[in-house]
């Protein structure tokens, strides 16, 4: 059959944030499998921004693909799906939606494994677009009943708290600066475009989980070098994209600080290969990258969900 374009409202009305979770679960319990593979993302500089290109096979589904887009204001981003059984393109989906449902699902999937089960606040620095799926995310794996956000202008934080609760149902709090969005909460997402950090090691109460969302390249660093160190467990989406883009790791391993060995993947977690906390006091952390391989997951499912539902148009 021809492949079909998929559009931003289309992926809205085919998938929720659980389902994307699911999918990048199913995912991530086939990691270590020879055919599922991660290709790291490539830059190609552009005037004002770059080109970027992702890439990954997963054998379990048949599947492989790539999401490329412009780093630049106003940049669209697409992924393609392809058979891999005989080659054949499957389908061409607007990602931007789609993006920020797979980056909140590896978030949520995360929490799950690392978070205290008793988890109730959640601070989230950085209003963004991405940053409601991220909440949503974390929602679903954690009884939360407090958000308190926080953003640099004070008018946005306000209208975008009042936007959450409204759509989320539960609390959400503007917190006046970063100190107070995080202090004593029990999950904290970063999710911001800062070059230096945003969330310190000292404002973090004991037993708090971590997700590092917002950067990955090596210019941006959304938590102190403290923070990395508290932690008793460090996990990734993948290692080999973390030592091109994970700047909070990768400055301390150049310090002679941190060795990668004590970088585990998402994946390992999730296949029970890598152990989460042991304890309730423990700091944990999950640095996302956005990998490829989550990509392709995704979009192997809104296409499913697609054909299901006769949605998409016909290329």
């Amino acid at each position: 059959m021809p492949p079909i374009y998929l559009s931003e409202s289309d992926v809205g009305r085919l998938v929720t944030i659980k389902d994307a979770m699911a999918a990048l679960e199913a995912l991530f319990a086939t990691w270590g499998q020879p055919s599922t593979t991660n290709l790291p993302r490539q830059r190609a500089p552009l005037p004002g921004g770059a080109f970027n290109l992702m890439g990954a096979a997963y054998g379990a589904k048949g599947v492989h693909g790539l999401k490329a887009y412009a780093g630049v204001k106003g940049a669209q981003f697409h992924a393609l799906l392809y058979s891999s059984l005989d080659g054949s393109l499957k389908a061409v989906i607007e990602a931007d939606l789609f993006g920020q449902m797979r980056t909140g699902a590896a978030s949520g999937i995360a929490t799950r494994l690392l978070a205290n089960a008793h988890a109730r606040t959640l601070g989230v620095i950085g209003t963004g677009k991405q940053s409601r799926m991220q909440v949503a995310a974390v929602c679903t794996v954690r009884p939360i009943r407090q958000v308190r956000v926080f953003s640099r202008t004070a008018e946005h934080r306000e209208a975008y708290a009042r936007s959450l609760q409204s759509e989320l149902g539960v609390e959400v709090v503007p917190a006046s600066s970063a100190q107070a969005c995080v202090a004593e909460a029990d999950v904290v997402v970063t999710i911001t475009k800062s070059a230096k950090p945003v969330c310190r090691a000292e404002w973090l109460a004991e037993g708090a989980h971590v997700n590092v969302a917002g950067a990955n390249s090596d210019a941006r660093r959304e938590v102190d070098a403290e923070t990395v160190l508290r932690a008793a467990v460090k996990v990734t989406d993948h290692v080999a994209q973390a030592k091109e883009e994970a700047a909070e790791f990768r400055a301390l391993v150049a310090a002679g600080k941190l060795e990668w060995s004590a970088i585990r993947e998402l994946g390992e977690l999730v296949t029970g290969k890598a152990k989460g906390r042991t304890s309730p006091s423990e700091l944990t952390l999950f640095k996302s990258l956005g990998i490829a391989l989550e990509d392709v997951a995704f979009a192997e499912l809104v296409y499913e969900r697609a054909l299901a539902t006769g949605v998409g148009r016909p290329i």
